[in-house]
C-alpha cells in the first residue's frame, strides 16, 4: 500500500509531477523517514514549518508506514 502525500501550496513548485488535487502517491517511501522523502522529492528543509502524518503532528524523523497521509505545511505570517 503505498503512503499519501499532501502538500502546501508554496511547497508544490518544488515536485513537478504534484497533483494539487491528488496529491502524491508514493509508492515506495513505507519505512522511510520524513526527511529522507523531503529530500528525495528536493524540497528544502528549511521550507517544512509543520508535519503531520493521519492528522496528528509528527516530527521530521518520523518513520512512515504503509497507507500513512502526511501533509507538509508551510506556516505563514500576516499582519
Amino acid at each position: 500500500m503505498p503512503v499519501y502525500l499532501q502538500l502546501s501550496s508554496i511547497l508544490r513548485k518544488y515536485v513537478k509531477q504534484y497533483d494539487p488535487v491528488k496529491g502524491l502517491v508514493l509508492e515506495n517511501a513505507q519505512g522511510k523517514r520524513i526527511y529522507e522523502i523531503i529530500q528525495e522529492l528536493n524540497i528544502p528543509q528549511e521550507k517544512v514549518t509543520s508535519i503531520l502524518v493521519n492528522h496528528m503532528p509528527a516530527r521530521i524523523n518520523t518513520i512512515v508506514n504503509d497507507g500513512d497521509k502526511v501533509a507538509l505545511v508551510v506556516a505563514l505570517g500576516g499582519g
